[in-house]
């Protein structure tokens, strides 16, 4: 059965931490400003809500047990994040900050939006890590629970708790290998119907170009499905099949894959690609910096 938290009395942790840094009681006292037999109180009840002694008392002063070392391990740091947290004086400077900033997206943020925007941290802040991990339906979830500070998708979820900021509108394109014997400068419709296609995982979830394919007339023919846009890219470089993918996409990197950009067979909207997040966020300084320099990153 899980310790039950309201049981403990988290005063209690700073005094362990701090007895676990001085090795002795009254180093300990002083460094918290509390008499000796207050922390020697404080330990007892520690030791009855753990139920181990924690300290054992040598000529050399109070010595860890191995659950204390243990406990130390994991507590010290976040005790550490926790007055930094609560700091007045605390405040996000991006010249020093080894902040992580994690992002739930797919391989376009990758590709097309993270390059240009670690040019631009890397020049404002040297320390900060951008970490990527791949949105999947429980993208909410951990937006809620700070597992991550972002998410860049397509698609703006309909649920009220998170925040949602469009990032950029992209239009759609067409790719295929340079030397393709069907396509030259562009793509008609029925070209596009013809050839085969490599495509993503359908999410149950409708783009632009979803209610375009369900339209009568416009069924394309999969020839192969797969999981980023980058094999999309390379498998279009490689043999007949082409691709639906973002312009921006297709404009960064049809050069490196020996493709050729056409325009989609019809007008289609732009597709908005979203920032979303927490409303907990809103006020935390490295998290508004962060989300400036993502909107900046693309404006250029």
């Amino acid at each position: 059965m899980k310790l039950n938290l309201r049981s403990v009395d988290l005063n209690l942790l700073p005094v362990f931490d701090a007895i676990m840094e001085a090795g002795q009681l009254s180093r300990a006292a002083d460094s918290l400003g509390m008499s000796q037999p207050a922390i020697s109180a404080a330990l007892q009840r520690l030791r009855h809500t753990l139920g181990d002694p924690l300290f054992v008392r040598t000529h050399q002063g109070m010595v860890p047990t191995p659950r204390a070392r243990e406990l130390h391990r994991s507590l010290s740091q976040q005790l550490g994040a926790m007055r930094d947290t609560l700091d007045p004086a605390n405040r996000f400077v991006p010249g020093t900050s080894q902040r992580r900033f994690r992002v739930l997206s797919n391989d376009y943020f990758e590709m097309v939006v993270l390059p240009t925007l670690l040019t631009r941290l890397r020049s404002e802040a040297p320390n900060v890590v951008v970490e990527v991990a791949l949105a999947g339906d429980d993208m909410p979830q951990r937006l809620y629970t700070a597992e991550a500070d972002l998410a860049v998708d397509a698609f703006a979820t309909e649920n009220d708790r998170l925040r949602r900021q469009v990032l950029l509108a992209e239009r759609l394109a067409v790719v295929a290998r340079k030397d393709h014997p069907d396509l030259w400068d562009d793509c008609s419709k029925q070209q596009f119907l013809d050839a085969e296609h490599v495509v993503l995982p359908d999410r149950n979830r409708r783009l632009p170009l979803d209610q375009i394919l369900n339209e009568p007339g416009w069924q394309r023919r999969t020839g192969a499905r797969v999981t980023q846009f980058a094999s999309m890219l390379a498998t279009c470089s490689r043999s007949d099949m082409i691709a639906t993918v973002p312009e921006r996409l297709a404009q960064q990197y049809a050069r490196a894959f020996g493709l050729k950009t056409l325009p989609f067979p019809v007008e289609v909207p732009p597709l908005p690609v979203y920032l979303l997040w927490a409303p907990v966020m809103d006020n935390d300084p490295a998290h508004i910096w962060f989300r400036q320099r993502l909107m900046e990153s693309v404006s250029t």
